[in-house]
This record gives C-alpha cells, structure tokens and sequence, in this order.
C-alpha cells in the first residue's frame, strides 16, 4: 500500500477552509529492499520497485494509484498464483475537526493484473490523526475474493528528532472471519509492529525500518516467500 498517502490526506484534510479550491497532482516512485504489508512479506525479501500518483483538492478529496511487483509464491508451486504486480487504485475525503483533529474515508480496489485467479478486492480505511498520533481501522468484507472478511486496527506516532530526522512507531492487529480458519490464509489473527527512523537528504527520502509479527508455531515465516519474522528494511523514495 501507499505509504505516502497519510502525507496526502493530512493535506488535504488541513487545507478543507480554503475558500476557494484548487485540485493538484503528486507523484512518487521508490525502491525497497523488501515488500512488507502488515508485517509479511510481498515480494519473498526481494527488492521492489513502487511508485505512485495522487490527486487531491482542498475541498477535502482526493484519488490515487500505486504499483509495485510482487513474488508470493516459488515458481513452480501448486499454489502459485501467477501475479507479479500489485496495483492499487483508491478514492476517498479527508478532513480537519478542528486544528489539532484531522479525519479521513478511504475506499480502496486491490488488484493483480495478470495473475491466473481473481483475486482482487476492495478495502475501506477510516482513519484519525490527532497531533503525532494516528488511529485507523481497515475492513475488507471479501479478502482476496475468498468470501470472508478481514478487519486491521492500527496505532502509529511520529516524533522529530533533532538534525531533521523523524521516529516512527506502529503496531497494527489482523483479525476477522478469514482468519478463523487458518487453512483458508495460512495465519491466524495476529500483531504486527515496527519502528523507523527517517531523514531527507539530497531530495531523497530515506527510511530504515525494523519490523516484526507476533506469528510463531507453524505459522512462523523465518525467510524467503511470506517471510513474517524481524528483519531490517530500507526505502529510498523521491516526491514529485
């Protein structure tokens, strides 16, 4: 997913008492030393290529694109679904409550283009950012075309550091019908959480992120396709 969408709806969620509204484009391409959505990997701890495109007003909306490769399977296995590319497309409001409570609904479409099944779904976020924290709650009610719901429960806090750098914390929750029956996603519900520390320098953004998910057991990832155990990862993006 976007990582530079929360920038985009802080935006256009503070620019909503403008009198007169404008609409404007941004674009962003990055490259990471691996794919991580909610805690597991995308990309089996291969470098991925991302990039995007967003368009907000400060009437409050905004619409956006996002791709990047994928690798979920080896080649060669039974399961394998043919998809090599994630895109995204998304859609949504974004608002401020007052100076200090911003608020934002987005509808997402998830899509695989070229992969074998059909797996594409669609995902709702309603998120609240209050000063350096942010509250979101995702709910898919047909994850991955299986007929069973999904639901995420994230807490992120950003902090400055001094000589321009930035600190992030997140932990976020998977839950929901598809994941009471393990044989279904292969997990059960679990935690997933990381730390980040970030810097601009030279017009680039940087991140090194340390990630790790509470799975263990038989559901525990170590390396490789679905890895979903601690690992470093570092983004190197450029804004537009």
């Amino acid at each position: 997913m976007n990582k530079t969408l929360t920038s985009v709806l802080l935006g256009a969620g503070l620019a909503v008492s403008s009198v007169q509204a404008f609409a404007d484009i941004s674009a962003n391409v990055s490259l990471t030393s691996d794919y991580r959505f909610r805690g597991i990997s995308q990309s089996a701890e291969d470098f991925a290529i991302q990039g995007g495109i967003d368009w907000f007003n400060d009437a409050g909306f905004f619409a956006g694109a996002w791709a990047s490769n994928v690798d979920f399977y080896p080649t060669g296995d039974a399961d394998d679904d043919g998809a090599s590319v994630e895109l995204d497309l998304y859609a949504g409001y974004a608002g401020a409550i007052n100076d200090d409570v911003a608020y934002d609904v987005t509808v997402y479409r998830y899509m695989y283009p070229g992969d074998d099944i059909n797996q594409d779904y669609n995902e709702i976020a309603l998120g609240v950012d209050y000063g350096p924290v942010r509250v979101a709650y995702w709910y898919a009610d047909d994850y991955l075309n299986l007929g069973e719901s999904t639901q995420y429960l994230e807490l992120n806090y950003s902090m400055e550091l001094p000589q321009e750098f930035g600190l992030n914390f997140h932990v976020g929750h998977s839950f929901g019908d598809a994941f009471d029956d393990t044989s279904l996603l292969g997990l059960e519900d679990y935690t997933d959480y990381s730390i980040s520390l970030t810097k601009t320098w030279a017009e680039l953004d940087f991140e090194l992120a340390y990630l790790d998910t509470d799975l263990d057991g038989s559901f525990e990832v170590e390396s490789d396709h679905g890895a979903n155990q601690d690992t470093f990862v570092l983004t190197v993006s450029k804004s537009f």
